[in-house]
């Protein structure tokens, strides 16, 4: 057993080695319901998921420990969002895939327009309503690069269910954060069909929701990156707001 980089929201995140293969296994104390019942339903998504995700495998609770384990990417990378890079396509590939995938019908998921709700009116929620799986965190580090360059999205903690083209305009702002002009971001966000065929005016409120939504998260956060991405999202939801008819 050896313990890993991965899983920061996690006590405990090791590699289990196994007659049968390796196994990524996170764990949290039993006595955070919260954090547990978030763990518990990525775990419950990853049943479901096929290859857009690493394979749930197990669940367990012992010695006051939620544990659940995933198959484990052997020699796997987070993705680089930088301008040029050739991970890019396999990002934007993988994002048209988990647009078209069901919501699995077992597994009780928050809607977009709640997660939001602190943050839009209630003309601007209406756009991001749907039945679409969503990741909604697009971090590049729930980005892992498998063998063959192939890409799968790790921690589904706080999947939800909305309009199908959210998590392109989530990956936008990540990719404005990693250096991309807002114009370059759009046109990357555009390979995902749902995004390219969403109204303008849809992309805009998401857009000043994102900006409001990182604002907190960086006024409770000391980490520097959070200001850069508040600063991505800003200048994004800017570009939105000149270029009402772009990419139509």
């Amino acid at each position: 057993m050896n313990r890993v980089d991965a899983g920061h929201n996690s006590p405990l995140s090791v590699r289990l080695d196994t007659p049968t293969g390796p196994l990524f296994v996170k764990g949290l104390p039993d006595t955070s319901p919260g954090r547990v019942a978030t763990q518990r339903r990525e775990y419950e998504i990853g049943r479901h998921l096929g290859g857009l995700a690493p394979r749930a495998r197990w669940e367990i609770r012992a010695g006051g420990w939620y544990l659940v384990a995933f198959d484990h990417l052997d020699g796997a990378r987070q993705a680089d969002y930088r301008p040029g890079s050739p991970d890019l396509p396999a990002v934007a590939a993988l994002l048209r895939s988990v647009a078209q995938h069901r919501v699995p019908g077992a597994v009780e998921l928050r809607r977009a327009e709640q997660r939001l709700a602190a943050y839009g009116t209630r003309e601007q929620l209406r756009h991001v309503v749907g039945g679409t799986l969503l990741h909604t965190d697009l971090n590049p580090e729930n980005v892992l690069i498998a063998g063959g360059g192939t890409p799968r999205l790790v921690d589904w903690g706080w999947a939800t269910v909305g309009a199908p083209w959210l998590d392109a305009a989530a990956w936008a702002v990540w990719l404005v954060a990693y250096g991309h002009t807002p114009e370059a971001a759009h046109g990357w966000a555009g390979r995902v069909p749902a995004y390219q065929r969403a109204a303008p005016a849809a992309l805009r409120a998401y857009a000043v929701m994102a900006s409001a939504m990182w604002e907190d998260v960086a006024a409770a956060s000391t980490a520097p990156w959070t200001g850069t991405v508040l600063s991505a999202a800003r200048s994004l939801a800017s570009w939105h707001d000149r270029s009402p008819s772009r990419g139509r």
